[in-house]
């Protein structure tokens, strides 16, 4: 009995013993589980910022490659223009014994047409300053020539060049003397004021003759370094604080900086005006240069310009000898990731006191009473947010709307059910998982970029977007939630098809009747026939070239197309009648665009057309109707229309006359820039004459109509 006494009297103590090492044991092997965990987030995120750097210098390398391709092809379409190519070539030919004067008074002609088409491609693609847009330098000071257009002779010697173009480099005539036949950039570098430019140039050669021949020139354009390249660095909805991207050249044994640097130490830096060994093996942008592909680079953590810890890769810029860096502040990616690896270390080491804790307490006292009331307030506070859920589902399930919600990780958090109908899944399938994970034919193909915007500026954006491949037009609703420091957005999503689909019937319904309209002017006026017709389509053509919104583009074709409908007030026998029309006939013909636009007064356009068929006459610098309306107070679409119409009169075949020669149209009307018409629908007119098929589109404007009389005024 004294044996089993002392058993069960060590009964308890051996339990305990066995109970904390199985404890310890637990928490040790707990512990060693949390640490390879801990480790294999660390690495995921490391992997995750470096997917995520990849993608984004992807998009700012194709962004750079594509301005660059946007530049030479307006030297090349230059290059390739055939007028140019005869007219540079007529002055090739010598005409002038040596020793002679100048050039002759048909090369000069010549020239003078060349200038004039360098000055409205200069001022079209950004190679003329505003101040050179006058060509005229109203003080004394002496500006250093930074930018313009030029055309050379086959040894880079300037023949023509907008004003204030920079001599020819040395490196274009190295590249005249290589004989390449691309078009090719050079720079950038310093021009004389230390500002940064770049160059592009191509070849010129006969119209009958192809890149085996000599050329006849070179076509050379310099301009500043636009802010729109550096704009191409940025990536919208960065989402890192400390990212930076910028462009590098490697020359020699020095690194140059070609983009503006931000550098919290002494601010921004223009670009080209930082230099470092580029033979510094710690050099970020050493290690981007040597390391970079068009597609894939390696990444590493390295010191940049400014000496801090970055992790870096790059990207080579195709056909140039420049690389696109990509940084990121090391503190940024390692600090972050350091820290959520020594969360997750201490919340395990938390977890497992805890648990061993509670198993000694639940080991020794069993369950107390408070641990049962405090089950009880739980399972109550469940049944109130179990209520609450059920409310909001049936308020949100009674909209014939897609409603959802997701955090700050992008996983989703509600779901109503129309939303879980277009996906095709129930709602808890849904809860919990990340957006891109989830396919849905409604589904906005921007929906991760809106929602990830909102959640950084913590605005609300609504979108209306048409859905890739179908008719189903959609509304999209961001709207940032804030609950207990906690990060979300609301997302509501209601098809719109069908207004959409009426809103074009309405537009439909107006055209037709715009064509109508066009066609009763044209059968009353025997003289203007296809008069507004050709108006409507030069001024579309206008209004596309100068990049104009969708109301303005349309407001000037409708305008052009409805200017002469105040003709059917005049009578058929003053039209019919070209000549002997006394004055008060001849008005009655030339005031019908006012009753135009009286007659249109209570037509609901979506643009101003009647105001803009009131301002058609105004001239740019104030004389023409309504008198002192001047500038750009006259309405833009206003301003195309005038430019349209004058063109389509003076190119367009009569009876009596031929149709005028497009160009020498344009041209006059370029004489005619800032006093009668602005300058900037004239020369986008001008670019697509020759440069975008204008010449060979509109060639039946010279052609006379079966039945033509002569012009009535």
């Amino acid at each position: 009995m004294g044996g089993m006494d002392l058993f069960m009297s060590l009964r308890p103590k051996l339990a305990g013993a066995l109970l904390a090492v199985i404890v310890i044991t637990g928490a040790f092997v707990a512990l060693f589980l949390s640490l390879r965990y801990a480790q294999s987030e660390a690495d995921r995120d490391v992997l995750m910022w470096q997917r995520q750097m990849a993608v984004v210098i992807n998009s700012r390398k194709v962004a750079v490659e594509e301005w660059l391709t946007d530049q030479k092809q307006v030297i090349t379409k230059l290059a390739e223009n055939p007028s140019l190519r005869i007219y540079l070539g007529n002055i090739e030919t010598p005409e002038i014994p040596k020793g002679g004067g100048g050039m002759s008074q048909e090369n000069m002609a010549q020239a003078a047409y060349l200038e004039n088409l360098m000055k409205a491609a200069a001022v079209q693609n950004g190679y003329a300053s505003n101040r050179d847009q006058n060509y005229q330098v109203k003080a004394n000071i002496v500006r250093p020539p930074l930018s313009g257009l030029a055309l050379t002779n086959g040894q880079a010697q300037i023949i023509v060049s907008t004003p204030n173009m920079p001599s020819v480099l040395h490196s274009i005539a190295d590249y005249t003397a290589r004989k390449v036949t691309g078009t090719t950039s050079f720079g950038p570098y310093l021009a004389e004021n230390g500002t940064a430019v770049i160059a592009f140039t191509a070849p010129i050669f006969g119209v009958q003759e192809d890149h085996n021949d000599p050329v006849l020139g070179y076509a050379v354009g310099v301009k500043i370094m636009p802010d729109s390249l550096y704009n191409k660095l940025v990536q919208p909805g960065e989402m890192s604080k400390t990212a930076r991207n910028y462009l590098v050249r490697r020359t020699g044994k020095v690194m140059e900086y070609l983009s503006p640097l931000d550098s919290r130490n002494s601010g921004i830096s223009p670009a080209l005006s930082t230099t470092l060994d580029a033979t510094n093996p710690s050099l970020a942008a050493s290690f981007a240069v040597e390391n970079a592909g068009e597609t894939t680079g390696s990444f590493a953590q390295r010191v940049n310009f400014a000496g801090e810890s970055v992790l870096v890769t790059g990207r080579t810029i195709k056909d140039t000898n420049w690389v696109l860096v990509r940084t990121v502040e090391s503190k940024e990616v390692l600090g972050a990731i350091q820290a959520r690896k020594k969360t997750i270390i201490w919340m395990a080491c938390l977890i497992i006191l805890a648990v061993s804790i509670s198993i000694v307490l639940i080991w020794r006292h069993g369950v107390s009473v408070r641990v049962e009331r405090a089950a009880e307030q739980q399972k109550i506070l469940m049944g109130k947010y179990e209520k609450l859920s059920h409310f909001m589902e049936v308020v949100t399930d009674s909209q014939p709307t897609a409603i959802t919600a997701v955090d700050d990780n992008g996983r989703y958090t509600f779901v109503n059910t129309q939303a879980a109908l277009d996906m095709g899944m129930s709602g808890p399938e849904i809860m919990g998982r990340k957006t891109e994970t989830i396919a849905s034919p409604f589904k906005s193909p921007n929906l991760e970029k809106n929602y990830q915007q909102v959640l950084l500026n913590a605005t609300p954006l609504s979108i209306i977007e048409r859905l890739p491949g179908s008719r189903v037009t959609i509304k999209s609703d961001y709207i940032p939630l804030f609950v207990d420091q906690e990060k979300g957005v609301l997302m509501v999503r209601e098809d719109i098809s069908e207004l959409v689909r009426e809103r074009e019937l309405k537009e439909t319904a107006l055209r037709n009747l715009v064509t109508t309209l066009t066609m009763v002017i044209d059968s009353r006026d025997p003289y203007s026939a296809r008069h507004s017709e050709r108006v409507a389509i030069v001024a579309q053509a206008i209004a596309l070239e100068m990049n104009v919104d969708d109301v303005t583009r349309d407001t000037a074709n409708i305008a052009g197309a409805l200017m002469n409908l105040g003709k059917i007030l005049v009578p058929r026998e003053l039209l019919t009648r070209p000549k002997g029309l006394s004055t008060e006939e001849l008005l009655t013909i030339r005031s019908s665009i006012m009753k135009s636009a009286d007659m249109l007064e209570t037509v609901d356009f979506d643009g101003p057309v009647v105001k803009t068929l009131r301002q058609v006459k105004a001239h740019f610098d104030g004389s023409g109707d309504p008198e002192g309306l001047a500038g750009q107070d006259i309405l833009l679409p206003a301003r195309i229309v005038a430019v349209a119409n004058a063109f389509v009169g003076m190119s367009s075949a009569r009876a009596h006359r031929a149709g005028m020669n497009m160009v020498e149209a344009a041209s006059l009307l370029l004489n005619d820039a800032d006093r009668i018409y602005d300058r900037k629908p004239v020369a986008a007119l001008l670019n697509y004459l020759e440069n975008k098929g204008g010449l060979e589109r509109w060639k039946a404007f010279g052609t006379p109509l079966t039945v033509e009389p002569d012009d009535m005024v």
